[in-house]
């Protein structure tokens, strides 16, 4: 507990007045009301907004190894592997090694296939209505700085 001036910290005494919000601080308050938003859209269905999210990116790419997977949704592959087991418990995907490969794979099943019909009309939905909230101008603007937020380098700091 800050008992007088001199425990402060001068820095953040200096930032707290800023009208700058810590970008890190400002993006996980933006994810939650997203999955709050696609939350309301996909209540029901049983599946979270993160999992549909997964369904849908392994529809278009078929089949891949967990590694690719993780490397296309830019998330570590250990983060994925548990999402996948998530997701494997509930029958909505399948892992399987090739033939000839060592990597584990990771397909829709057929019950992954048919939830994906289910609530893609609501997913869908949920997009429609935040594209209105926000407008088509700034809805690009936003998908464009994410994209380039996601694609940050971040072993490199010397940027």
């Amino acid at each position: 507990m800050l008992t007088d001036k001199t425990d402060k910290i001068p820095l953040l005494e200096d930032l707290r007045h800023s009208p700058h919000v810590c970008m890190a601080e400002a993006a996980r308050a933006a994810n939650r009301a997203l999955a709050r938003h696609y939350g309301a859209y996909l209540d029901g269905a049983g599946i979270a907004p993160g999992q549909a999210s997964l369904l849908m990116q392994l529809y278009y790419l078929q089949d891949t190894s967990v590694a690719d997977f993780a490397a296309r949704m830019r998330t570590e592959r250990t983060t994925m592997v548990r999402n996948i087991a998530a997701l494997e418990r509930t029958g909505q995907v399948e892992t399987f090694t090739p033939e000839g490969l060592r990597a584990r794979h990771v397909r829709l099943t057929e019950q992954g296939r048919s939830l994906l019909a289910d609530i893609v009309t609501r997913w869908n939905d949920a997009q429609t209505a935040l594209m209105k909230k926000v407008g088509t101008a700034q809805w690009d603007a936003l998908i464009s700085a994410l994209n380039m937020l996601g694609n940050i380098d971040t072993h490199n700091t010397n940027d």
